[in-house]
């Protein structure tokens, strides 16, 4: 069986499942960090924690990324007009 009859019958399946298992530890990861959050601080100061965190990930986080972006933009790209 030569590599393009495999890739055709099997690879994308492999593919699909490789990728479907790092979704799923991704997933569970997350889960579980918020199952063990609420569990140790209980539910009241869990929540406010998940509630802070989004609001930084939204406002200061997004902030900070964008200012990255903009640095590295003024030294990776080239933004003159081709010759």
């Amino acid at each position: 069986m030569d590599f393009d009859l495999f890739m055709e019958r099997y690879g994308y399946k492999i593919l699909l499942g490789i990728f479907g298992a790092v979704f799923i530890v991704i997933i569970g990861t997350l889960l579980a960090s918020f199952y063990l959050l609420f569990k140790v601080l209980g539910y009241f100061a869990a929540t406010l924690l998940v509630v802070f965190l989004i609001i930084y990930a939204f406002t200061v986080k997004r902030r900070v990324m964008d200012a990255h972006a903009q640095a590295h933009a003024k030294y990776f790209y080239d933004d003159r007009p081709k010759r």
